[in-house]
């Protein structure tokens, strides 16, 4: 009988060992550096392999086997993976139980030796936690919304209940042509009809109505007019890479590719612009029929463009802006959160050695 009980005593505390073993492992910086390996390298494949793109993306530019595996990996949406989000939540885990069961040591050397610096550690350990934490809480809150046009045109931002009025766009240029600054004039009204005037330039965004709307891009647009018979049927506005149909005849497409606004042609460069300025503008267009492409060319505003009894009229060439709108409503938890961390490692890189410095003098 007690040879039984110390055989069951025995294995208990095996168990116990194995789950003080298990239990310190969570918590020690092994599994630290493990984690952080890890998600250090899901950061480099989510900076390498584009993020969110239409899937087709992926097989045009890696081919049908690295695509399925990119795929199949979630690469093209590491940050919302579920092998991204189970390291970073046991990050958080590991950090959680390394700073409860370390707390009371701090305060026990901090009691006794009244130095500030034995905080250093515990505080930068909670201050990754925290910055952890709120950057998951603003992936998951924050809103990106897009959209384009040119100066005098309104549109609706999304599902935000806001529309955004271009009232100017202008781009500075230096003395060798290269851009100095984009600049969007902007308008933007809620649902109630209220309205915020501002400027948004590359840097610079313009804050209304808890968003920040940033200068993004620019390109080329232009006005189609669509004849039949003789008659104007169909006017559109493109930007450069759309295109327009009659109505009437689907499958008859005019594609606007590119706008040369001051155009050359030379043996070596082939088409090209002398200058960004609108001095000779040139339209690089392509003609589809039942999806195949019957025709490239070139054509001058108000030149007509005939194929299969319609008429394609090109004029009024312009310069389109790309306003990004993001809404972020938790940033400044982030911010706080990195204050706490910087913090720390100020208590640990700086406050310790002057501890260190003074107690040495004082001895």
């Amino acid at each position: 009988m007690a040879d039984k009980e110390k055989l069951k005593d025995k294995e208990e505390q095996t168990q116990n060992g194995m789950g003080k073993k298990i239990f310190n492992f969570l918590k020690g910086m092994p599994f630290s550096f493990i984690l952080l390996s890890l998600t250090v390298l899901g950061c480099i494949a989510g900076s390498i392999v584009p993020q969110n793109q239409p899937l087709h993306v992926y097989y045009d530019s890696y081919g049908a086997s690295k695509g399925n595996m990119i795929l199949s990996l979630s690469l093209n949406r590491v940050f919302t993976s579920w092998w991204f989000i189970l390291i970073t939540a046991l990050l958080c885990f590991n950090l959680i139980l390394c700073s409860i069961s370390r707390i009371k040591g701090v305060v026990r050397a901090w009691k006794s030796t009244g130095r500030l610096s034995v905080w250093g550690s515990w505080v930068t350990h909670l201050g990754f936690l925290l910055l952890i934490i709120s950057f998951a809480v603003s992936q998951v809150t924050s809103r990106e919304l897009e959209l384009y046009g040119i100066p005098g045109s309104t549109q609706s931002l999304g599902n935000s209940g806001l529309s955004v009025t271009i009232d100017s766009f202008d781009v500075e240029l230096r003395d060798d042509f290269t851009v100095e600054q984009y600049t969007a004039g902007l308008t933007v009204t809620d649902e109630k009809g209220e309205y915020l005037k501002g400027t948004a330039s590359v840097n610079h965004p313009f804050k209304a109505f808890g968003y920040k709307f940033y200068q993004d891009s620019t390109g080329w647009a232009t006005y189609v007019d669509i004849y039949k018979d003789g008659k104007a049927v169909k006017t559109d506005l493109l930007c450069a890479g759309e295109y327009t149909y009659p109505e009437d005849l689907r499958s008859l497409v005019l594609m606007f590719s590119y706008l040369y606004p001051d155009f050359d042609i030379s043996e070596e460069q082939g088409y090209f612009s002398k200058t960004p300025l609108l001095k000779n503008p040139i339209y690089l267009y392509g003609i589809y029929y039942d999806g195949a492409l019957i025709k490239v060319d070139t054509a001058a505003p108000g030149e007509l463009i005939q194929v299969h009894g319609y008429a394609f009229r090109m004029y009024g060439p312009c310069q389109y802006t790309l306003i990004v709108a993001k809404s972020d409503p938790y940033a400044w938890i982030v911010g706080i959160s990195s204050l706490v961390l910087v913090s720390g490692l100020f208590l640990s890189f700086y406050v310790k050695p002057w501890e260190d410095k003074r107690r040495k003098e004082n001895a």
